[in-house]
């Protein structure tokens, strides 16, 4: 995020997570929200002027989070081919440690919330889109603009929203990672 929270907004969007983590895609409300933390509604709105803005804040915390784990593999990876496993690996990996994540990443939550939350997401998951497509690149030996490298990167995202919807709606049974060294072969990696 690019502006600091302050500890109270920070706590604010912790419970939020660990809530979402407990209640799954239900829908929680401000009201719920302030009841977890023993707090009056009127205290959240001090700190965040909607519940709107409350999930700009947690979708903000989670994109700056798995933008620090790709960035930090593409930083410490020069090979392509294990620069994308690495990152699949990091994307997947993500969700089983904040579980929460899982049902705001793939839009369970954010169904019957503002729909700009959703075109959050959507940024969040075309900046990680472009990050595979750099490392396809790589992997391909291409320095230009290749359909083969968007095609690479679209199917691996793909591939990770759909075992963050899997992990979302088996209630956190089937982990993201499960059968990843299985999974990737097929993959191309």
């Amino acid at each position: 995020m690019s502006t600091r929270l302050s500890a109270k907004q920070a706590s604010i969007l912790r419970t939020l997570a660990a809530m979402l983590e407990h209640h799954g895609a239900g829908r929680i409300t401000t009201a719920a929200l302030a009841r977890e933390m023993n707090q009056s509604e009127a205290a959240l709105y001090r700190h965040y002027a909607s519940k709107a803005a409350i999930f700009e804040g947690l979708i903000a915390m989670f994109g700056e989070l798995i933008l620090e784990d790709m960035n930090h593999v593409e930083a410490t990876e020069a090979l392509g081919k294990a620069r994308l496993r690495k990152q699949v690996h990091a994307l997947l990996l993500f969700v089983e440690r904040h579980p929460g994540a899982a049902h705001v990443l793939t839009g369970g939550v954010l169904a019957n919330e503002a729909p700009s939350l959703q075109e959050q997401v959507n940024v969040l998951l075309q900046d990680v889109e472009d990050m595979l497509v750099r490392s396809a690149r790589l992997h391909s030996g291409q320095e230009q603009l290749s359909s083969d490298a968007n095609a690479a990167a679209g199917v691996l995202l793909h591939y990770v929203l759909g075992r963050w919807l899997r992990y979302a709606q088996s209630g956190r049974r089937a982990a993201p990672t499960s059968g990843l060294s299985l999974h990737l072969p097929m993959l191309g990696l």
